[in-house]
Protein backbone atom coordinates (compact mmCIF):
# COMPACT_ATOMS: atom_id res chain seq x y z
CA UNK A 1 0.00 0.00 0.00
CA UNK A 2 0.80 3.13 -0.35
CA UNK A 3 1.34 5.96 1.95
CA UNK A 4 -1.13 8.93 2.45
CA UNK A 5 1.25 11.62 1.81
CA UNK A 6 2.21 10.35 -1.43
CA UNK A 7 -1.71 9.09 -2.71
CA UNK A 8 -2.91 12.65 -1.43
CA UNK A 9 -0.22 14.21 -3.97
CA UNK A 10 -1.02 12.06 -6.49
CA UNK A 11 -4.89 12.43 -6.01
CA UNK A 12 -4.94 16.06 -5.42
CA UNK A 13 -2.97 17.56 -8.32
CA UNK A 14 -4.27 21.20 -8.46
CA UNK A 15 -7.32 22.17 -5.72
CA UNK A 16 -9.11 25.06 -4.67
CA UNK A 17 -9.06 26.11 -1.20
CA UNK A 18 -12.83 23.99 -0.72
CA UNK A 19 -11.30 20.81 -2.24
CA UNK A 20 -8.35 21.04 -0.16
CA UNK A 21 -10.55 20.96 3.05
CA UNK A 22 -13.23 18.18 1.68
CA UNK A 23 -11.14 15.79 -0.29
CA UNK A 24 -8.06 15.98 2.26
CA UNK A 25 -10.20 15.40 4.74
CA UNK A 26 -11.89 12.43 2.97
CA UNK A 27 -8.08 11.01 2.42
CA UNK A 28 -7.06 11.54 5.85
CA UNK A 29 -10.01 9.67 7.45
CA UNK A 30 -11.31 12.66 9.63
CA UNK A 31 -15.44 11.51 10.01
CA UNK A 32 -16.21 14.46 12.11
CA UNK A 33 -14.88 16.65 10.11
CA UNK A 34 -16.14 15.42 6.61
CA UNK A 35 -19.90 15.70 8.37
CA UNK A 36 -19.48 19.52 9.26
CA UNK A 37 -18.26 20.32 5.62
CA UNK A 38 -21.26 18.21 3.82
CA UNK A 39 -23.64 20.52 5.77
CA UNK A 40 -22.49 22.56 2.74
CA UNK A 41 -21.35 20.25 0.42
CA UNK A 42 -23.07 17.21 -1.61
CA UNK A 43 -22.43 13.55 -0.81
CA UNK A 44 -21.68 13.36 -4.19
CA UNK A 45 -19.03 16.23 -4.85
CA UNK A 46 -16.18 15.93 -7.59
CA UNK A 47 -13.22 17.91 -7.59
CA UNK A 48 -11.48 19.64 -10.74
CA UNK A 49 -10.42 16.27 -11.42
CA UNK A 50 -13.89 14.85 -11.61
CA UNK A 51 -12.67 12.62 -7.93
CA UNK A 52 -15.39 11.96 -5.95
CA UNK A 53 -14.98 11.68 -1.85
CA UNK A 54 -14.87 7.95 -2.50
CA UNK A 55 -12.55 7.88 -5.01
CA UNK A 56 -10.47 9.75 -2.45
CA UNK A 57 -11.36 7.49 0.48
CA UNK A 58 -10.39 4.33 -1.16
CA UNK A 59 -7.08 5.77 -2.84
CA UNK A 60 -6.21 6.99 0.45
CA UNK A 61 -7.11 3.56 2.32
CA UNK A 62 -9.70 4.91 4.51
CA UNK A 63 -11.62 1.80 5.32
CA UNK A 64 -13.75 3.27 8.06
CA UNK A 65 -14.14 6.65 5.73
CA UNK A 66 -15.24 4.52 2.94
CA UNK A 67 -17.98 2.77 5.11
CA UNK A 68 -19.07 6.10 6.31
CA UNK A 69 -19.63 7.29 2.76
CA UNK A 70 -21.54 4.32 1.51
CA UNK A 71 -24.08 4.72 4.49
CA UNK A 72 -24.58 7.94 4.04
CA UNK A 73 -25.72 7.24 0.31
CA UNK A 74 -22.57 8.52 -1.93
CA UNK A 75 -22.31 7.14 -5.35
CA UNK A 76 -20.56 4.08 -5.66
CA UNK A 77 -20.01 4.37 -9.41
CA UNK A 78 -19.27 7.92 -10.37
CA UNK A 79 -16.51 8.60 -12.42
CA UNK A 80 -13.43 11.07 -12.97
CA UNK A 81 -12.84 12.99 -15.92
CA UNK A 82 -10.61 10.36 -17.17
CA UNK A 83 -13.62 7.48 -17.07
CA UNK A 84 -12.13 6.27 -13.55
CA UNK A 85 -13.97 4.94 -10.86
CA UNK A 86 -13.28 4.55 -7.70
CA UNK A 87 -13.21 0.30 -8.43
CA UNK A 88 -10.51 1.97 -10.41
CA UNK A 89 -8.72 3.43 -7.49
CA UNK A 90 -8.65 0.04 -5.72
CA UNK A 91 -6.52 -1.20 -8.69
CA UNK A 92 -4.48 2.22 -8.92
CA UNK A 93 -3.67 1.49 -5.33
CA UNK A 94 -3.54 -1.80 -4.88
CA UNK A 95 -5.98 -2.37 -1.90
CA UNK A 96 -7.57 -5.02 -2.82
CA UNK A 97 -9.78 -5.21 0.13
CA UNK A 98 -11.83 -2.33 -0.97
CA UNK A 99 -11.94 -3.35 -4.92
CA UNK A 100 -13.75 -6.91 -3.29
CA UNK A 101 -16.04 -4.86 -1.03
CA UNK A 102 -16.81 -2.64 -3.90
CA UNK A 103 -17.69 -5.55 -5.98
CA UNK A 104 -20.15 -6.62 -3.16
CA UNK A 105 -21.85 -3.45 -2.90
CA UNK A 106 -22.72 -2.78 -6.79
CA UNK A 107 -25.71 -3.57 -7.37
CA UNK A 108 -25.36 -5.54 -10.98
CA UNK A 109 -22.81 -6.73 -12.85
CA UNK A 110 -22.76 -4.26 -15.74
CA UNK A 111 -19.55 -2.76 -14.55
CA UNK A 112 -17.31 -5.52 -15.64
CA UNK A 113 -18.00 -5.08 -19.63
CA UNK A 114 -17.76 -1.23 -18.99
CA UNK A 115 -14.66 -1.18 -16.82
CA UNK A 116 -12.95 -4.37 -16.90
CA UNK A 117 -10.73 -3.71 -19.57
CA UNK A 118 -9.46 -0.16 -17.60
CA UNK A 119 -9.06 -2.16 -14.32
CA UNK A 120 -6.88 -4.92 -16.10
CA UNK A 121 -4.91 -1.89 -17.57
CA UNK A 122 -4.01 -0.51 -14.16
CA UNK A 123 -3.15 -3.93 -12.65
CA UNK A 124 -0.57 -4.90 -15.58
CA UNK A 125 0.93 -1.84 -15.66
CA UNK A 126 1.69 -2.04 -11.77
CA UNK A 127 3.08 -5.65 -12.63
CA UNK A 128 0.58 -7.12 -9.83
CA UNK A 129 -0.02 -10.41 -10.78
CA UNK A 130 -2.43 -10.92 -7.49
CA UNK A 131 -4.50 -8.39 -8.33
CA UNK A 132 -4.68 -9.57 -12.24
CA UNK A 133 -5.77 -13.13 -10.48
CA UNK A 134 -8.00 -11.02 -8.67
CA UNK A 135 -9.84 -9.23 -11.07
CA UNK A 136 -9.87 -12.46 -12.86
CA UNK A 137 -11.52 -14.42 -10.28
CA UNK A 138 -14.94 -11.25 -10.27
CA UNK A 139 -15.35 -12.33 -13.29
CA UNK A 140 -14.15 -9.96 -16.16
CA UNK A 141 -13.47 -11.33 -19.17
CA UNK A 142 -10.06 -12.30 -19.70
CA UNK A 143 -10.15 -11.21 -23.66
CA UNK A 144 -11.97 -7.69 -22.59
CA UNK A 145 -10.25 -4.76 -24.31
CA UNK A 146 -9.21 -1.13 -23.37
CA UNK A 147 -10.38 2.24 -24.95
CA UNK A 148 -7.60 1.43 -26.90
CA UNK A 149 -8.84 -1.91 -28.48
CA UNK A 150 -5.79 -3.49 -26.26
CA UNK A 151 -6.43 -6.96 -24.48
CA UNK A 152 -4.59 -7.85 -21.06
CA UNK A 153 -2.14 -10.09 -22.86
CA UNK A 154 -1.35 -7.59 -25.30
CA UNK A 155 -0.73 -4.98 -22.50
CA UNK A 156 1.09 -7.45 -20.72
CA UNK A 157 3.35 -8.58 -23.34
CA UNK A 158 3.85 -4.76 -24.67
CA UNK A 159 5.91 -3.79 -21.32
CA UNK A 160 7.68 -7.06 -21.23
CA UNK A 161 5.48 -8.40 -17.71
CA UNK A 162 6.44 -11.58 -18.22
CA UNK A 163 4.64 -13.07 -15.41
CA UNK A 164 1.40 -12.00 -16.27
CA UNK A 165 2.32 -12.79 -19.60
CA UNK A 166 2.43 -16.56 -18.74
CA UNK A 167 -0.55 -16.22 -16.69
CA UNK A 168 -2.99 -15.22 -18.89
CA UNK A 169 -1.79 -17.54 -21.58
CA UNK A 170 -1.93 -20.78 -18.92
CA UNK A 171 -5.54 -19.53 -18.05
CA UNK A 172 -7.16 -19.02 -21.45
CA UNK A 173 -6.36 -15.86 -22.99
CA UNK A 174 -6.31 -15.71 -26.54
CA UNK A 175 -3.16 -15.14 -28.46
CA UNK A 176 -4.83 -14.29 -31.35
CA UNK A 177 -5.89 -11.48 -30.32
CA UNK A 178 -3.03 -9.67 -29.62
CA UNK A 179 -2.24 -7.08 -32.46
CA UNK A 180 1.24 -6.59 -34.27
CA UNK A 181 1.46 -3.21 -34.75
CA UNK A 182 4.03 -2.31 -37.58
CA UNK A 183 4.90 1.35 -38.49
CA UNK A 184 5.95 2.50 -42.11
CA UNK A 185 6.81 5.78 -43.73
CA UNK A 186 7.01 9.01 -42.68
CA UNK A 187 5.65 10.25 -39.54
CA UNK A 188 5.68 6.48 -38.26
CA UNK A 189 3.34 6.26 -41.10
CA UNK A 190 0.05 7.89 -39.28
CA UNK A 191 -2.42 10.16 -41.37
CA UNK A 192 -1.71 13.38 -40.83
CA UNK A 193 -4.49 15.38 -38.85
CA UNK A 194 -5.81 18.38 -40.16
CA UNK A 195 -7.30 20.88 -37.64
CA UNK A 196 -8.27 18.27 -35.28
CA UNK A 197 -5.98 16.95 -33.13
CA UNK A 198 -5.30 13.02 -32.95
CA UNK A 199 -3.49 11.03 -30.92
CA UNK A 200 0.07 9.84 -32.59
CA UNK A 201 0.61 6.31 -33.43
CA UNK A 202 -1.67 4.74 -30.88
CA UNK A 203 -0.48 1.28 -29.81
CA UNK A 204 3.03 1.92 -31.03
CA UNK A 205 3.98 5.20 -29.36
CA UNK A 206 0.86 6.34 -27.41
CA UNK A 207 0.42 3.16 -25.57
CA UNK A 208 -1.34 2.81 -21.66
CA UNK A 209 1.90 3.97 -20.59
CA UNK A 210 2.49 7.34 -20.10
CA UNK A 211 3.55 9.12 -22.92
CA UNK A 212 5.38 12.59 -23.10
CA UNK A 213 7.82 15.06 -24.40
CA UNK A 214 8.09 13.76 -27.81
CA UNK A 215 11.07 15.12 -30.54
CA UNK A 216 11.85 13.88 -34.02
CA UNK A 217 15.19 14.98 -35.61
CA UNK A 218 14.91 17.39 -38.81
CA UNK A 219 15.35 13.63 -40.72
CA UNK A 220 12.25 12.90 -39.71
CA UNK A 221 13.91 9.61 -39.48
CA UNK A 222 14.34 9.67 -35.64
CA UNK A 223 12.16 9.85 -32.70
CA UNK A 224 12.41 10.38 -29.17
CA UNK A 225 10.33 10.54 -26.34
CA UNK A 226 9.92 10.26 -22.64
CA UNK A 227 7.93 7.93 -21.26
CA UNK A 228 6.32 7.38 -17.16
CA UNK A 229 6.23 4.00 -16.33
CA UNK A 230 4.62 3.78 -13.14
CA UNK A 231 7.49 2.79 -11.73
CA UNK A 232 10.29 6.16 -12.83
CA UNK A 233 10.68 7.75 -16.09
CA UNK A 234 12.61 6.98 -18.77
CA UNK A 235 13.62 8.00 -22.60
CA UNK A 236 12.73 5.67 -25.52
CA UNK A 237 13.86 5.66 -29.42
CA UNK A 238 12.61 4.99 -32.41
CA UNK A 239 14.25 5.10 -35.75
CA UNK A 240 13.39 4.62 -39.54
CA UNK A 241 15.19 1.55 -40.78
CA UNK A 242 14.75 1.22 -44.57
CA UNK A 243 10.85 2.27 -44.55
CA UNK A 244 9.55 0.42 -41.46
CA UNK A 245 10.40 2.35 -38.03
CA UNK A 246 12.12 0.31 -35.28
CA UNK A 247 10.03 -1.33 -31.99
CA UNK A 248 10.69 1.49 -29.44
CA UNK A 249 13.47 0.58 -26.47
CA UNK A 250 15.00 2.29 -23.79
CA UNK A 251 17.56 4.63 -24.47
CA UNK A 252 18.02 6.18 -20.88
CA UNK A 253 16.49 4.83 -17.64
CA UNK A 254 17.61 4.36 -14.05
CA UNK A 255 16.44 2.66 -11.05
CA UNK A 256 16.88 5.48 -8.79
CA UNK A 257 16.76 8.74 -11.04
CA UNK A 258 14.52 9.79 -14.20
CA UNK A 259 15.10 10.92 -17.37
CA UNK A 260 12.55 12.80 -19.35
CA UNK A 261 11.65 15.43 -21.90
CA UNK A 262 14.94 14.99 -24.68
CA UNK A 263 15.34 17.30 -26.99
CA UNK A 264 18.11 17.79 -30.28
CA UNK A 265 20.95 20.34 -30.25
CA UNK A 266 20.53 22.09 -33.54
CA UNK A 267 23.28 19.94 -34.73
CA UNK A 268 21.65 17.01 -33.15
CA UNK A 269 25.09 15.90 -32.18
CA UNK A 270 23.48 16.06 -28.51
CA UNK A 271 20.36 14.85 -26.79
CA UNK A 272 19.43 17.13 -24.14
CA UNK A 273 16.98 15.95 -21.26
CA UNK A 274 16.07 16.41 -17.82
CA UNK A 275 16.74 14.27 -14.71
CA UNK A 276 17.16 14.45 -10.99
CA UNK A 277 20.31 12.61 -10.51
CA UNK A 278 23.30 13.37 -9.04
CA UNK A 279 26.62 15.04 -10.88
CA UNK A 280 28.59 11.48 -9.87
CA UNK A 281 25.21 9.51 -10.47
CA UNK A 282 25.64 7.90 -7.11
CA UNK A 283 23.22 8.37 -4.22
CA UNK A 284 19.66 9.29 -4.26
CA UNK A 285 18.02 11.53 -6.41
CA UNK A 286 18.08 15.44 -6.04
CA UNK A 287 16.56 18.52 -7.67
CA UNK A 288 16.00 18.79 -11.31
CA UNK A 289 18.59 19.62 -14.05
CA UNK A 290 19.74 19.80 -17.46
CA UNK A 291 21.51 17.46 -18.95
CA UNK A 292 22.76 15.85 -22.29
CA UNK A 293 24.23 12.97 -24.08
CA UNK A 294 26.92 13.91 -26.72
CA UNK A 295 26.86 11.07 -30.00
CA UNK A 296 30.52 8.93 -30.05
CA UNK A 297 30.43 6.48 -32.99
CA UNK A 298 27.61 4.42 -32.97
CA UNK A 299 26.42 5.00 -29.28
CA UNK A 300 26.12 7.94 -26.87
CA UNK A 301 28.54 9.64 -24.51
CA UNK A 302 27.21 9.33 -20.51
CA UNK A 303 25.04 11.58 -19.07
CA UNK A 304 26.64 15.58 -18.64
CA UNK A 305 25.64 18.52 -16.93
CA UNK A 306 24.72 21.58 -18.51
CA UNK A 307 26.21 23.85 -15.99
CA UNK A 308 25.68 26.31 -13.48
CA UNK A 309 24.37 29.13 -16.19
CA UNK A 310 21.83 26.93 -16.79
CA UNK A 311 21.28 24.82 -13.56
CA UNK A 312 20.56 25.94 -9.92
CA UNK A 313 19.53 24.35 -6.56
CA UNK A 314 16.13 24.45 -7.59
CA UNK A 315 14.38 22.70 -10.68
CA UNK A 316 15.21 23.38 -14.18
CA UNK A 317 13.19 21.45 -16.99
CA UNK A 318 12.15 21.21 -20.56
CA UNK A 319 14.47 22.60 -23.31
CA UNK A 320 14.32 23.97 -26.61
CA UNK A 321 16.63 25.36 -29.40
CA UNK A 322 17.19 28.70 -31.35
CA UNK A 323 18.83 27.91 -34.81
CA UNK A 324 22.02 29.54 -32.94
CA UNK A 325 21.81 27.49 -30.00
CA UNK A 326 19.96 29.47 -27.26
CA UNK A 327 18.47 27.25 -25.12
CA UNK A 328 14.65 28.20 -23.58
CA UNK A 329 14.04 26.33 -20.54
CA UNK A 330 11.79 27.13 -17.42
CA UNK A 331 12.80 27.29 -13.88
CA UNK A 332 12.12 27.64 -10.60
CA UNK A 333 15.19 29.12 -9.20
CA UNK A 334 14.06 33.13 -8.37
CA UNK A 335 10.62 32.45 -6.85
CA UNK A 336 7.90 29.52 -5.45
CA UNK A 337 6.52 28.72 -9.45
CA UNK A 338 8.43 28.39 -12.81
CA UNK A 339 9.21 30.94 -15.22
CA UNK A 340 10.82 30.64 -18.61
CA UNK A 341 13.97 31.52 -19.21
CA UNK A 342 16.95 31.78 -22.16
CA UNK A 343 20.62 31.41 -22.31
CA UNK A 344 22.53 32.50 -25.37
CA UNK A 345 25.42 29.62 -26.41
CA UNK A 346 28.65 31.51 -27.14
CA UNK A 347 32.04 29.66 -28.14
CA UNK A 348 31.03 26.85 -26.64
CA UNK A 349 29.44 27.66 -23.59
CA UNK A 350 25.69 28.72 -22.45
CA UNK A 351 25.88 32.24 -20.61
CA UNK A 352 23.96 33.31 -18.03
CA UNK A 353 20.36 32.92 -18.11
CA UNK A 354 18.01 35.45 -18.88
CA UNK A 355 13.93 35.66 -17.65
CA UNK A 356 11.47 36.62 -19.96
CA UNK A 357 9.39 39.41 -19.55
CA UNK A 358 5.66 40.13 -18.63
CA UNK A 359 4.20 39.27 -22.17
CA UNK A 360 5.60 35.30 -21.54
CA UNK A 361 6.18 35.18 -17.54
CA UNK A 362 3.55 36.01 -14.72
CA UNK A 363 2.77 35.30 -10.90
CA UNK A 364 1.11 32.07 -11.98
CA UNK A 365 3.27 28.84 -13.27
CA UNK A 366 4.67 28.81 -16.88
CA UNK A 367 7.26 26.03 -18.00
CA UNK A 368 7.56 23.41 -21.13
CA UNK A 369 8.73 26.11 -23.44
CA UNK A 370 8.93 25.50 -27.61
CA UNK A 371 10.77 27.95 -29.36
CA UNK A 372 10.27 28.34 -33.13
CA UNK A 373 14.02 27.73 -34.39
CA UNK A 374 14.02 31.09 -35.86
CA UNK A 375 12.34 32.70 -32.80
CA UNK A 376 8.86 33.58 -34.23
CA UNK A 377 7.07 32.36 -31.64
CA UNK A 378 7.11 30.22 -28.32
CA UNK A 379 4.79 27.84 -27.58
CA UNK A 380 4.84 26.87 -23.65
CA UNK A 381 2.59 25.48 -20.62
CA UNK A 382 0.57 27.70 -18.20
CA UNK A 383 -1.93 27.29 -15.37
CA UNK A 384 -3.21 30.33 -14.97
CA UNK A 385 -7.35 31.42 -13.62
CA UNK A 386 -8.66 31.74 -17.11
CA UNK A 387 -6.89 28.74 -18.36
CA UNK A 388 -9.34 25.72 -19.63
CA UNK A 389 -7.96 23.44 -17.77
CA UNK A 390 -5.61 22.27 -14.69
CA UNK A 391 -2.53 23.10 -17.51
CA UNK A 392 -2.52 24.98 -20.92
CA UNK A 393 -1.42 25.55 -23.95
CA UNK A 394 -0.29 29.42 -24.54
CA UNK A 395 1.39 31.14 -27.83
CA UNK A 396 3.23 34.34 -27.74
CA UNK A 397 4.57 35.58 -31.45
CA UNK A 398 7.77 37.83 -31.93
CA UNK A 399 7.07 41.52 -32.71
CA UNK A 400 8.38 43.43 -35.71
CA UNK A 401 10.50 45.04 -32.56
CA UNK A 402 12.11 42.19 -31.65
CA UNK A 403 9.62 42.08 -28.78
CA UNK A 404 7.26 38.99 -28.12
CA UNK A 405 3.07 39.66 -28.03
CA UNK A 406 0.88 39.05 -24.89
CA UNK A 407 0.63 34.88 -24.66
CA UNK A 408 -2.91 34.12 -25.53
CA UNK A 409 -4.50 30.61 -25.18
CA UNK A 410 -4.16 28.29 -27.67
CA UNK A 411 -7.72 27.28 -27.61
CA UNK A 412 -10.45 24.24 -26.92
CA UNK A 413 -8.87 22.75 -30.64
CA UNK A 414 -6.11 22.08 -28.40
CA UNK A 415 -6.66 22.73 -24.86
CA UNK A 416 -9.40 20.74 -22.57
CA UNK A 417 -9.83 20.29 -19.26
CA UNK A 418 -7.28 18.44 -18.33
CA UNK A 419 -3.22 19.46 -18.53
CA UNK A 420 -1.86 19.93 -21.99
CA UNK A 421 2.30 20.08 -21.93
CA UNK A 422 5.27 19.33 -23.78
CA UNK A 423 4.96 21.08 -27.00
CA UNK A 424 7.10 20.61 -30.47
CA UNK A 425 6.87 21.59 -33.68
CA UNK A 426 8.27 19.21 -36.50
CA UNK A 427 11.05 21.03 -38.58
CA UNK A 428 9.01 21.23 -41.27
CA UNK A 429 7.44 23.59 -39.58
CA UNK A 430 3.36 21.52 -40.36
CA UNK A 431 2.77 19.65 -37.30
CA UNK A 432 2.11 20.31 -33.55
CA UNK A 433 3.44 17.70 -31.15
CA UNK A 434 1.65 17.86 -27.20
CA UNK A 435 1.22 15.80 -24.43
CA UNK A 436 -2.46 15.04 -23.14
CA UNK A 437 -4.95 12.77 -21.35
CA UNK A 438 -1.40 10.81 -20.91
CA UNK A 439 -0.72 10.63 -24.73
CA UNK A 440 1.16 12.20 -27.21
CA UNK A 441 -1.34 14.01 -29.53
CA UNK A 442 -0.44 16.21 -33.07
CA UNK A 443 -2.63 18.62 -35.02
CA UNK A 444 -1.79 20.94 -37.73
CA UNK A 445 0.06 24.29 -37.53
CA UNK A 446 -2.74 25.66 -39.59
CA UNK A 447 -4.21 26.20 -36.00
CA UNK A 448 -1.64 28.89 -35.07
CA UNK A 449 -2.67 31.94 -38.07
CA UNK A 450 -6.22 32.25 -35.78
CA UNK A 451 -3.96 33.11 -32.73
CA UNK A 452 -1.99 35.80 -34.36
Amino acid sequence: MKTTALVCLFLAGLYTANSQTIYRTACQGNIARLDSLLITNDINTQDQRGRSLLHWAVGCGKNEMFEHLVNKGIDLNLEDNEGATPLYMAVRFQNEVLFNRLVELLPDTSWKPTYGGLLFEKAILNRDLNFVQNLTVSGIDLDVTNSKGSTPLEIAMRIQADSITDWLKANGAKPELVRKIVAKGPYLGQEPPGSTAKVFAPNFISTEEYEFGSVFNKAGTEFYYGVDTGNGNEIRYSRLEGEEWSKPFTLLAHERYGYNDPFLSPDEKRLYFISNRTIDGQGEAKDIDIWYIEKEGNGWSQPINAGPNINSEKEEYYISFTNEGTMYFASDKNQSHHDIYFSKYVDGEFQKAVKLGEAINTEAYEADVFVNPNEQYLIFCAQRNEGMGRGDLYISFKQTDGSWSTSVNMGEKINSEGHELCPFVTADGNYLFYTSKQDIYWISTSVFETLK
